[in-house]
């Protein structure tokens, strides 16, 4: 659990713990689902995916909102004098029109639809981060999976070579020491396979939440391999500053705030209202018809914009410094991840190629055993060197995978995709 609270990102972890907390496993064996499948189903069922589609539906709205314009009104009035006695009424049905000469609405739709194109933007970057964050439970799932099988292997290993002991012992050919000896490694086993085996367990589980099947335990069935090595950094850094979603979405948003300026501007600009109808009177005991017209203006003496002024050149400030901050972190963090995979790789290279000599080691010294040979603590540090090893490899070929990941995120591109 605290592995995974440790790498999860924030998107993933409310629903992820609080299912990990409350429900029981799964019966029967675990599904087996391939890294493509399992993607395919997390692009559909992400329980973080309805936020995001639901960002870009406020951004719409916010369009919808700029480019709306003011509702025209229709008065009624009645007014009457009284001469000698007599009332004289006067009735008039007017509709006045609110016009908007300034040019503020047309600047803010146009920062509406930026701010749009932005939430957009951010929205897909934000579900390449979901996939990347998915990707690397998968390859979690995978290690622990690879990590179980190397416990079921040695102590399968163990089990065999008690067997063949206690019938040496039953003919007195071996002491009980290394009957008793063995028998207690294989209770040692017993425990790191139960660990690992629950922690398997919670990444499966994970899995199945992440699949839209919270309480179903599924198998990362692709084997944990080495990936790739980086590509070259030469031209990189230009081209990711260039399409990364997320800086495109943070000039987009300066751009925003910019129109946002340029209406707030115009704030000293009257607005103007004009108005006509009918009109009727009673003159000399008939009925006359006449027409009325007007205009009005705003006067914009003590309200002239100047505090929606303020507010927009602060939020320019703010969308020019985020902007210029994340071009600073995209840098370096595609600086880190390139060195980080390219130093990972190497790494676990080096250990690979380790493999057939410890392979060879750990045979030499079961047989010198098996012969009388070699006493068994040198066979039991033989294969704990081995596991040892072993388990470094699994653990390396999966920081090399989450690495990976880290510089697909740096380069803001997706599971498969290419900057």
């Amino acid at each position: 659990m605290t592995l995974f609270l440790l790498h999860c990102r924030p998107l993933l972890l409310p629903t992820v713990v609080v299912t990990l907390l409350s429900g029981g496993a799964s019966a029967g064996d675990p599904a087996p689902l391939s890294a493509q499948d399992f993607l395919g189903r997390v692009e559909k069922s992400h329980p973080s995916l309805p936020l995001l589609e639901a960002a870009v539906e406020q951004a719409e709205a916010s369009v919808t909102v700029a480019g709306v314009w003011a509702n025209p009104a229709l008065s009624y009035d009645r007014e009457e004098i009284f001469v000698a006695g007599r009332g004289q009424p006067e009735n008039f049905l007017r509709l006045e029109l609110p016009l908007q000469l300034s040019g503020r609405r047309g600047l803010e739709v146009e920062g509406a639809r930026l701010g749009l194109d932005a939430a957009r933007k951010s929205a897909s970057h934000d579900r390449a981060g979901l996939l990347l964050d998915a990707l690397g439970v998968y390859w979690r799932a995978a290690g622990a999976r690879q990590a179980v099988q190397l416990f079921q292997q040695e102590r399968a290993s163990v089990a065999r070579l008690i067997s063949a002991v206690r019938a040496r012992a039953a003919a007195g050919d071996t002491s009980g020491y290394e009957l008793d000896r063995l028998e207690l490694e294989v209770g040692v086993l017993d425990d790191a396979l139960a660990d690992a085996e629950a922690d398997l367990e919670r990444w499966r589980r994970t899995l199945g939440l992440l699949v839209g099947a919270p309480g179903t335990s599924f198998e990362a069935a692709d084997p944990l391999g080495l990936p790739a090595a980086a590509a070259s950094l030469e031209g990189l850094q230009a081209r990711v500053l260039a399409s990364r979603p997320d800086l495109q979405a943070a000039r987009l948003r300066v751009s925003q705030a910019e129109r946002e300026v340029a209406a707030a501007e115009r704030g000293w600009v009257p607005d103007v209202v004009l108005s006509g109808g009918a009109r009727n009177a009673v003159v000399s005991d008939s009925v006359a018809w006449g027409y009325v017209g007007g205009i009005s203006l705003s006067v914009p003496v003590l309200d002239h914009g100047q505090g929606k002024l303020a507010r927009a050149r602060a939020q320019l400030s703010q969308a020019e410094a985020t902007r210029s901050r994340l071009e600073q972190e995209v840098t370096a963090g595609l600086l880190l991840a390139h060195g980080t995979l390219e130093k990972l790789l190497a790494q676990a290279q080096r250990f690979e190629q380790q493999q057939p000599r410890l392979t060879r080691l750990v045979r030499r010294a079961e047989l010198s055993f098996q012969e009388g040979e070699r006493p068994v603590f040198e066979l039991l540090d033989a294969w704990r060197t081995a596991r040892t090893l072993r388990l470094r490899q699994v653990e390396l070929t999966r920081q090399a995978r989450l690495a990976e990941l880290e510089l697909a995120r740096a380069t803001g591109t997706k599971p498969g995709d290419h900057p």
